[in-house]
């Protein structure tokens, strides 16, 4: 699976502060919990399901892209 989106705003969703999962019937659902320009308590939610599959392939380049994004020790 890839999302990409093109061109100015409302495109660029901004950054996520939370991120959860949960199982849904034979899905991941993922919601990421954004960031707004008002810090509202509660700032847009996306919502992407996807399967197993799919899930185990992001985990996989979210923890090889969080370590080269952390600061050498």
């Amino acid at each position: 699976m890839v999302a990409e989106f093109r061109g100015p705003s409302p495109h660029d969703l901004g950054t996520a502060e939370l991120a959860t999962v949960q199982v849904l019937e034979t899905n991941i659902e993922m919601m990421l919990h954004l960031l707004d320009d008002w810090h509202r308590p509660m700032g847009p939610v996306v919502r992407v399901q996807m399967t197993p599959d799919v899930a185990r392939a992001l985990a996989e380049r979210l923890t090889s892209a969080a370590a080269q994004a952390e600061p050498d020790e």
